[in-house]
């Protein structure tokens, strides 16, 4: 699930984000919906400020995986958002990275392709500790496989310990701390 990108790659994925972004801008203005066109912008204006949020963190292996992980087809839409202060996490970037990489790649495995399947990512720097909160609503088609996965995790020693974790039929929510 952790692709490593080519230059030419990330330009292609950028360029046809962009876009669809412009396109949709487009369309809205010759609709003459300009309260949707500021509403699109300030939601652009938002990616960008968690983008920038995300790399000062000084994790790029992992803030590669976010950022790119919704340019391959999944059976779930991702999104993220960076809050509070934002602070040196490098120590942690092949640990982080290497977790959720597992996780993504179960998560795949547990829901349904035919549910309306989003997981959204919420990185919080607001206290001395950084905590991880992943919500997942949809449809899981096995429930029992995420769960073994997340029971096993959290009784390990592995790093990042998972600190609460919550599976109901269609929602899912972790939260890991780190220091």
């Amino acid at each position: 699930m952790n692709k490593n990108w080519s230059t030419i790659e990330v330009l292609k994925h950028t360029r046809h984000d962009w876009l669809n972004k412009i396109q949709l801008i487009k369309g809205n203005i010759a609709l003459n919906k300009i309260d949707r066109v500021n509403t699109i912008i300030e939601e652009i204006v938002i990616d960008a400020q968690n983008e920038t949020h995300l790399t000062n963190l000084q994790i790029p292996t992992f803030a590669a995986l976010i950022m790119t992980l919704n340019w391959e087809p999944h059976k779930y839409q991702f999104d993220y958002d960076v809050v509070g202060d934002i602070r040196n996490l490098s120590n942690y970037d092949s640990k982080l990275t290497e977790w959720c990489s597992q996780f993504f790649a179960i998560l795949e495995e547990a829901v349904d392709e035919m549910g309306e399947n989003h997981l959204s990512l919420t990185i919080d720097c607001s206290l001395e500790e950084t905590r991880f909160f992943f919500d997942f609503s949809g449809i899981l088609k096995d429930r029992e496989y995420l769960t073994n996965w997340l029971t096993r995790i959290s009784q390990s020693e592995q790093f990042p310990q998972i600190t609460e974790y919550k599976v109901h039929n269609k929602e899912v929510s972790i939260t890991i701390h780190i220091a």
